[in-house]
C-alpha cells in the first residue's frame, strides 16, 4: 500500500532489513532458560525515506516519505520455551508530486510461542492507515488496510487461520 515491496528493495530497505536480522539473531541467540525466566527487551527506533512511491488512487503522482520506525520487543525464555512480543510501528508523511500530502501509520503487532514440547504458536495483525490532503489541507481521503495471520504447530501438523486483507476507502479515491 506504501510502497513496502519497492522500499524492501532500496537501499533503506536492505539496511532496516540488516537490523531486523540483528534483533532477531539477538532474541535467538538470547542465553538458555534457567528455573528463572529471562527477559530480554530492546527498542530500535529507525528513520525512514523513500522516493518515487506511486500514489494507487491518482496515477502519475509520485511522492517522497520520511519517517520513523520504532521496533519494540521483549523476549521470555523460561524451562518450558520462549515467548516474544514485538510490535513495530511506522508513522511519517509522504509529500507528492502535486503538492498535497498524506499522514501514514503501520503497526505490525507479533507474538511467537515456542514449546520444548515441539508446539509452536505464531501470530502477526497488520494495520495501515493513510490520510490523504490537498496541498491547502483539504481531506481527500482515507485508506485503511487490516490483516492477521494465525499458525500453530503441534503434533506434527500446522493449523493455519488467515484473515486476508480488508481494505477500505474513504473520500473520493
Amino acid at each position: 500500500m506504501f510502497g513496502v515491496a519497492s522500499f524492501l528493495r532500496s537501499q533503506a530497505g536492505r539496511r532496516l532489513a540488516g537490523v531486523l536480522g540483528g534483533a532477531v539473531l539477538l532474541l535467538v541467540l538470547a542465553p538458555a532458560a534457567s528455573a528463572a525466566a529471562t527477559i530480554t527487551r530492546d527498542t530500535i527506533t529507525i528513520p525512514t525515506a523513500e522516493s518515487g512511491l506511486p500514489d494507487d488512487c491518482r496515477p502519475g503522482i509520485t511522492g517522497t516519505l520520511v519517517g520513523t520506525l520504532v521496533i519494540n520487543f521483549q523476549r521470555v525464555d523460561t524451562q518450558d520455551g520462549f515467548h516474544v512480543d514485538e510490535t513495530d510501528t511506522e508513522v511519517g508523511t509522504i509529500t507528492w508530486s502535486d503538492g498535497s500530502y498524506s499522514i501514514i501509520n503501520s503497526v505490525d503487532r507479533f507474538t511467537r510461542n515456542i514449546f520444548d514440547s515441539g508446539m509452536r504458536v505464531r501470530t502477526l495483525t497488520h494495520y495501515d492507515s493513510v490520510n490523504t490532503y490537498t496541498a491547502d489541507g483539504v481531506f481527500l481521503y482515507r485508506l485503511t488496510f487490516q490483516e492477521t495471520q494465525h499458525i500453530t504447530f503441534i503434533d506434527g501438523a500446522f493449523v493455519v487461520t488467515l484473515d486476508y486483507g480488508h481494505f477500505h476507502t474513504f473520500g473520493a479515491c
